[in-house]
């Protein structure tokens, strides 16, 4: 997603007639801290359903009410709502998003220093 965004964004500077092949350390930061979000939002239910599986197994609890993470997703679901199926994700947004924020916003910087130094330029 942040690659996607980042060539439209890119493009549309172009356009603008302002040529730049990378963003800024800001841009890249917010774009990395949105794509994040978003990814984590999406995928959260389905890891935490699988440690959750994974912990019961371990414990020798695997005869529970749900033994796939669909059925699980739906138990939690039918408990507590959205809610149930989220609990948790404070701490997994706020690891996740900001190492990953910073890194695309390292990374952003570092890509468009060794393209200025293959380029010649300073």
């Amino acid at each position: 997603m942040f690659e996607q965004v980042k060539r439209a964004i890119l493009a549309a500077r172009r356009r603008a007639g302002k040529a730049s092949k990378t963003l800024g350390s800001a841009e890249a930061f917010a774009l990395g801290l949105i794509a994040r979000t978003i990814s984590t939002l999406a995928v959260f239910p389905y890891t935490r359903c699988k440690v959750v599986l994974q912990s019961e197994k371990k414990a020798g609890n695997g005869g529970g009410e749900a033994t796939s993470i669909p059925a699980m997703i739906c138990a939690m679901y039918g408990r507590g709502g959205v809610a149930d199926v989220y609990r948790g994700i404070g701490p997994e947004l706020t690891r996740g998003v900001l190492s990953t924020a910073l890194m695309l916003m390292v990374k952003e910087r570092i890509t468009g220093m060794v393209g200025a130094a293959l380029e010649g330029r300073r």
